[in-house]
């Protein structure tokens, strides 16, 4: 199996990605729970954010190695 693209630029995208598609809906502005404003960029994002959007990635990854088993 090929290997699978780094971690956190991926985390990064799909930061990005969710960013574009509640733009898209009209929302400026999401806070976390804890009253962190999350739509920033991923590079802004506190670790405990953007562990959020790893955690993403790593589900994605372990369904594709799944697959490729």
């Amino acid at each position: 199996m090929q290997q699978l693209p780094d971690l956190e630029m991926v985390a990064a995208k799909v930061h990005e990605a969710w960013m574009q598609t509640k733009r898209a809906q009209g929302v400026i502005s999401r806070l976390s729970e804890t009253g962190e404003e999350l739509m920033v960029p991923y590079a802004q994002l506190s670790e405990p954010a953007k562990e959020l959007d790893r955690m993403t990635v790593r589900t994605v990854y372990a369904a594709i190695k799944a697959v490729g088993k």
